[in-house]
């Protein structure tokens, strides 16, 4: 026998106004609760459904879902050409290695002559591809100009398929903003902004006249940003500036251009072992420049970390719960980092402060 009301448990409910009948499908059901708490309870469903969802995904992302292939950005001749910035050491020269063995040839480009030299006769011996370098000083305006006039001649013949922006400046040591010196600061926004913006604005053009035929591979530009950039960070606030300003342009560039077949990224490490750092050794939190270029390479098109951000990716495991766990509260686990990232630099300052008066001394 089939039921035509669905009753509340005490008849008094039925006439109450706050637990009204709805008619769906034929049915009367009759709401044994509340209406407030009921759309309470719902609304908080959804809430938790949707945190369930997300850590859901990125537990997927870290485990089992792929990223794009790289490759799948190479032409069919197999000729297709990478950019990579401050390739003589760490991270960029990771990036240089690891789409060489993906059968990228490979312009570097950096401050070093002798270095990226080396670096293109590792890459053309090791892997078997083509390269050029390309001295540069991203902080210096007129080296840009000159250099940046000579690479778009070096590139109008080669079918560019990749940008990698990894070049980057920071700070010698963390320091209040009060106390910056006016060259350092001119040193990081020239290096991370105008250097990265003004190389881009050069190459773009032909990233996306390649891509935006029909049946032609996508092109990809990855920027290298930084979780300073993600968690704005006292005593390197302008370093802090210069990524997260990186973020918000490289979401409205990826905007501007996925319908024309080029994929822009940004991508999000936290500490990796490199100069920059000045950290040598691998740990749980800082893996090495391989094991996080790997991780990117394989994460391509995922957010993994950034979940819920558009664009954005933090591929290392580690790197990503991090992320993750600093967004989960909102403004409270936000302020809560900013305030664990100000203790570390204060810490890390001292230390700093405290080498130098040894080295001082020892002279």
């Amino acid at each position: 026998m089939v039921l035509d009301t669905v009753h509340a448990k005490a008849g008094s409910h039925l006439s109450s106004p706050f637990h009204p009948t709805y008619r769906v499908l034929g049915q009367d059901i009759t709401v044994d609760l509340p209406l407030p708490t009921l759309i309470l309870a719902t609304f908080g469903a959804l809430v938790a459904l949707r945190y369930l969802v997300s850590f859901l995904t990125l537990l997927a992302q870290l485990t089992v879902l792929p990223g794009r292939d790289i490759k799948s950005f190479k032409t069919r001749n197999g000729k297709t050409w990478a950019v990579v910035t401050g390739a003589t050491g760490g991270i960029g020269l990771e990036f240089a290695r690891q789409l060489a063995k993906k059968g990228y040839n490979i312009v570097v480009l950096g401050r070093r002559q002798e270095v990226l030299e080396e670096v293109s006769r590792e890459l053309e011996t090791k892997y078997k591809v083509e390269t050029r370098f390309l001295v540069v000083d991203f902080a210096s305006p007129s080296s840009r100009g000159e250099k940046f006039a000579e690479l778009g001649q070096m590139v109008q013949s080669l079918d560019l398929g990749v940008l990698v922006n990894n070049v980057g400046a920071s700070h010698e040591m963390p320091v209040a903003f009060a106390e910056t010196e006016a060259e350092e600061i001119d040193n990081i926004v020239q290096t991370n902004i105008l250097g990265t913006l003004h190389l881009t604005r050069l190459l773009l053009p032909r990233l996306l006249s390649r891509s935006s035929k029909k049946g032609s591979p996508k092109s990809l530009v990855l920027n290298i940003g930084s979780m300073s950039g993600r968690i704005p960070s006292a005593l390197l606030a302008t370093y802090s500036l210069t990524k997260g300003g990186l973020q918000t342009w490289s979401q409205a560039l990826a905007v501007e251009v996925e319908g024309q077949g080029v994929m822009v990224r940004m991508v999000i490490p936290a500490f990796v072992v490199s100069n920059m750092s000045k950290i040598r050794r691998a740990s749980l939190l800082v893996p090495s420049a391989p094991a996080f270029v790997s991780s990117t390479l394989g994460s391509i098109g995922q957010s993994r970390g950034a979940q819920g951000r558009a664009y954005e990716c933090t591929p290392y495991p580690t790197h990503a719960l991090v992320d993750y766990g600093v967004g989960l509260l909102g403004w409270v686990s936000e302020l809560g980092a900013m305030k664990v990232v100000k203790g570390m630099h204060v810490d890390i300052r001292k230390r700093a402060l405290r080498k130098r008066e040894r080295e001082a001394k020892g002279k």
